[in-house]
Formats: structure tokens, sequence, C-alpha cells
């Protein structure tokens, strides 16, 4: 019988005990703990490669039985059948089972507001501090410590904002307890880190936010003499944020390095990997299809595929039979995903300079860019296109070629991974037009001032709009690469589906292709057709140009078939030429 698929699963001891399938990462255990000597270690990677269950893998490999200290059983029961068990007992009896470890993952901590979100951090660490209740008998700890730690242990104490040094110095105290009790420094594991700061970024209580979690983390991570070694994981370095300002023995492993082979393995699948997760549900034949929708990533000089894709498309596909396998078609796992807006957000400031990135990103071609390093959470606000494409890399929107880095420039050539973060990237442009208030309003205007045959409300609307925003060329079709309008005016009219009864898009009409065409739900007889023109050259008249454009529809008779059509009362012709972030509207009652 095949093992069982856990997708998501964070748990490294309960994917063993509940005999799922595990793709053999333990090595990384040795490569961090062993070969790596920095005292803080900050490992960087996108959203859904696997961190929290790297972080619980070196938790259960390496946290001692506060009952039992010598006691390794649990560990020779979970890790039996590993390579790190088999080829490294050396490193397994100086490591496994020897150290207090805290293990706290922030990925919760994510409210809407600062209150929500402080009480979220404090109920977090309440459920770390209740993994240590043996402190509060201690032997080696005195009265006052015991007292100490039972005040914190707390869930109402903690979630008090009234209560902020508590919280503040609750992870340097728990290492100090610790050590005093296990006379020995425990190992701090902290996994995603930066979510916190990213979501107060997002929703605006960023400064209420570092306050807090610059001392939180400092204080743990640096000049604590408590501490044996401490490991993060998160998708940015925020170094700006003085987190990690003064910590003289630390180590950030990015998606940027290279030369760090064993890192850069240590958390994701492999080429290998993946074939051989394929081989071993059956579905080796459709390795080109998951190479082509889950492959791309860069981690230094390795290709990495994301696992939650890989094995989400296991799971979803291993028992259907040869003649259903022959109809898979991979499906997009990453998108409903939890993640930033940071493409909406960023789509209210994008510049007509860099919209022909964006598109050349659609396209499937690179964009040459500095990347940040040390990307600040707080300097997103400023909404600098650099910060952007940074943003997107680290958080798994693109990747990096690893040959391209160039010392004169400093910049990379980054570039989207595969098919399933194109469709990500097209739907959060998409829903963008969709979903933003002001768009809305606009747009309700524009269909209305549409089928009325209302050119001068049509035009206003445009302006305005075009004025505020910038646009994204068509995606259905291969349009020239100056026609990013197409693709701005089918994403306005995404609004309207509480007037347009149909839409449709380079549809094949008379002896040519119609730009646009849409039908009202209100008087189902009325039909607008859109031709639509540019020009780059802002001396030339945009009338003009739209009048050519009414001309255009008329000699190639678009419009004929809709004429000669009993059921449709009303044809409306609009020629409409722009020009940058301007347009001219004609318009031609037909019928």
């Amino acid at each position: 019988m095949l093992k069982s698929i856990r997708i998501g699963a964070e748990s490294f001891h309960k994917l063993i005990e509940s005999d799922s399938y595990y793709v053999d990462k333990t090595p990384f255990i040795k490569t961090v703990f062993k070969d790596n000597t920095t005292d803080v270690m900050l490992i960087t990677r996108p959203r859904r490669f696997g961190k929290t269950l790297t972080m619980s893998t070196f938790h259960d490999f390496l946290a001692l039985d506060p009952k039992n200290p010598g006691d390794i059983s649990k560990q020779e029961k979970w890790f039996k059948d590993t390579t790190i068990f088999k080829d490294e007992k050396a490193f397994c009896d100086e490591y496994m089972g020897k150290f207090p470890v805290i293990f706290i993952s922030l990925k919760s901590v994510a409210g809407k507001d600062f209150l929500k979100a402080y009480q979220q951090l404090g109920s977090t660490i309440y459920k770390m501090l209740r993994q240590f209740d043996y402190l509060a008998e201690s032997k080696k700890l005195n009265d006052d410590d015991i007292s100490d730690f039972k005040r914190l242990k707390n869930e109402t104490y903690l979630c008090d904002p009234n209560n902020q040094n508590a919280v503040i110095n609750s992870l340097e105290r728990l290492c100090y307890w610790l050590s005093i009790h296990h006379e020995i420094n425990p190992i701090l594991l902290i996994d995603e880190y930066d979510v916190p700061i990213a979501k107060a970024a997002h929703y605006g209580y960023y400064d209420d936010m570092i306050d807090i979690m610059s001392p939180f983390l400092s204080n743990a991570l640096k000049t604590n003499t408590y501490l044996g070694r401490a490991i993060l994981t998160g998708c940015l370095r925020a170094a700006k944020e003085s987190i990690f300002t003064g910590l003289n023995n630390f180590k950030n492993c990015s998606v940027l390095d290279i030369g760090k082979v064993d890192i850069s393995k240590g958390i994701g699948f492999t080429k290998e990997e993946t074939q051989k997760v394929l081989s071993y549900y059956g579905l080796s034949d459709l390795y080109e299809e998951v190479r082509k929708n889950y492959d791309g990533y860069y981690f230094g000089t390795v290709h990495m595929y994301c696992p939650w894709d890989v094995m989400s498309f296991c799971d979803d596909n291993y028992m259907l039979n040869d003649k259903e396998k022959s109809l898979i078609q991979a499906d997009n796992y990453w998108i409903n995903t939890s993640g930033n807006d940071a493409i909406e957000e960023f789509m209210d400031f994008i510049e007509p300079k860099d919209i022909e990135d964006m598109q050349n990103l659609l396209d499937g071609k690179s964009i040459s860019t500095e990347v940040r390093k040390a990307l600040c959470y707080g300097d997103l606000r400023k909404h600098d296109i650099t910060d952007f494409w940074t943003l997107l890399l680290y958080t798994g929107y693109l990747t990096f070629d690893p040959m391209s880095y160039s010392s004169e420039t400093k910049k990379y050539n980054l570039y989207i991974p595969n098919e399933e973060i194109r469709d990500c990237f097209r739907s959060k442009i998409l829903n963008f037009y969709k979903n933003n208030s002001f768009i809305k309003n606009y747009t309700n205007e524009l269909i209305r001032g549409l089928f009325e045959g209302d050119a001068e409300t049509v035009e206003q609307n445009l302006n305005d709009l075009l004025a505020k925003y910038v646009s994204i060329r068509d995606f259905s079709v291969n349009a020239p690469k100056e026609n990013y309008y197409h693709g701005f005016i089918n994403g306005l009219l995404v609004n309207g589906t509480s007037l347009i009864e149909e839409q449709k898009s380079n549809l094949e009409s008379g002896n040519g292709y119609i730009d646009l065409v849409i039908q009202s739900i209100k008087n189902k007889g009325g039909i607008a057709i859109l031709e639509l023109k540019h020009t780059p050259d802002e001396n030339e008249d945009k009338v003009l140009i739209a009048e050519d454009a009414i001309e255009q529809i008329i000699g190639k008779k678009y419009a004929d078939p809709y004429i000669k059509r009993n059921d449709i009362k009303s044809v409306l012709t609009y020629g409409i030429c722009f020009c940058k972030k301007s347009c001219s509207v004609v318009v031609k009652k037909m019928k």
C-alpha cells in the first residue's frame, strides 16, 4: 500500500507516525547545526516551501525529554529510517535528544489591527511556555524565578497590552530558566519571524508592532549569554528594523546565496527528489507537466520545486487510472494559499515607465533590476519599484538567474518561475481591477456611457482612470507590444457584471476581428463595439485616429452581423485613440 500524503504537514513526528510520505531532508540538520558555526542563522525562503516542517524536524531531532533527559527512544523511532540516523552516528550521538529546545512559530500573528495582533502574539507565547510547565517544579530555579515563570505563564496576562514588557522579555527569560534548570544553553527556533511585521505594514500599524517585535527578538538574540544557538525562518531579512543590528555572529541564508549548495537544497524539493516522488506514485510520465507548472526556482545555483505543489499534484492524481491520467492538467495550488497582497497594493503606484517590465514578466521574459539584500517592510510604504521586484522575488512570485548578477550594475535578471505563478500574477492583476473601489465607481459611469452613446462621458472616465492607473496588455491574445490599453479596458469591464450581459475580446466578425464587443444586460438589444488605437506621438490628432478606427469598423463590416439581427435593437461603434495617459473617443450609431 502506498504511503498517504499529508498536504501542508508541519510536524515531523506526526508525519512519520502517520506513515505518510516524507522526502528525507534530515542531512540538513547536520548542515545547520554542525557545519554552520554561527550563533544566529536566518534562512529566508518563499511561502509554502516547508519552512515550518524543517523547523519541526530540527526540534524533534534535538529536543531532550525533560522527564528523562538521557532517553532518546522517541528520536530513534522517528528517525530510524532516515539518512541522518544511518549515516551520521557520531553526529547523532552528540546532538540527538541532547538540548532544551524552544520552538515558536509567529505565522498566526496576523491581526488586522494592533490589539488583535498583540493578543495573538501573547497567546502564541503562552502556548510556547506551556511546553515547559515542569519549570514550575524545578529544584534548580530559585523561588523568585519560579514565581516569575508562573506569573508569565498566564494567557490573560500576556494578552494585556499593559504588560508589554513581559512579552518583550519572555524569550530571553525562558532561555535563562532553561539554561539554569538543564545546565545547558537552549536552542531557539523561531519560525516565520517576519509575519507579524509584514501584516503590520499591510494593515497600517507597523510602528506599533516594530516597538514590540524588535526588542522581543533582539533581547533573545543579542548578548544573551543563556542562548545556545538560534535558527530563524522567514521570507525577508528585515535588517533595517534593527532586529539584527549588533549581532556579531549572524548568518543570513537567502535565495540569492551561491556557493552554499547544502543549505540551498535544505528547504524545498530538488529535481531528483521530485522525480522520486512522482515515480513512487506512478506519475513519472507527467514529469514534464509538473516541470512546466511548478519548476523554475533557483536557491543559489540549485534548481528547486515547491513541495506544496508537488505533493498536492500527487495527492490529486495518483489514484487515477491510465486513461484518466492522460487528461490531467496541472492545477494551481499556490494561488489560494495565504500570502501577501503586494501586487494589488503596488498596482496603485506602478508608473508607466515600469509597466513594460511587468508586461515582459507576463510574456515569459526576464527583467534586469537591483535587488535589496535586506528589505525593510516599513520601506514598502514608499512604493519604490525596486522594493516591489525584491518583494516578489523573496515571496516566490519571481526567481532569479544566478549567473546574471553584474558587479558593475548590481543587478540581477528576474523572471516568473513557472506557469502556475504566471496564472497567479494574472489573477492578482485582474482582481485589482475588479475589487478597487475607485475603479468600480468610474467603470459604472463608463459602461453606462458606452451603452447610451455618450462619447464625452466615456472619454472623461477613461482619462480619469488613465491618470491614476496604468494598464497590462490583454492576457488572452498576443497583442502588439505597445497595446497595453486593450488589457486595461478588459480589466475595467470586469467590474461591469451588473450592466454587461456579455463581453468578448478579439471576436471574429465581418472581415476581421473586433477588439471588444459588449452587450447590455439592461437592454439586451444594445451592443457596443470598440476599436482601440494607439499613438506614441503627443502631437498627433487623436480624434482623427479615433475617426479612422470608426472607418475600420465600417470598412471591415465588424458591425454588419449585429445590424442584420432582429433581436438587436441598437449598435453603437466607438473609435478610441490612446496616447500615454490620455485618450480621445468618437462614437457612431450604426443601428
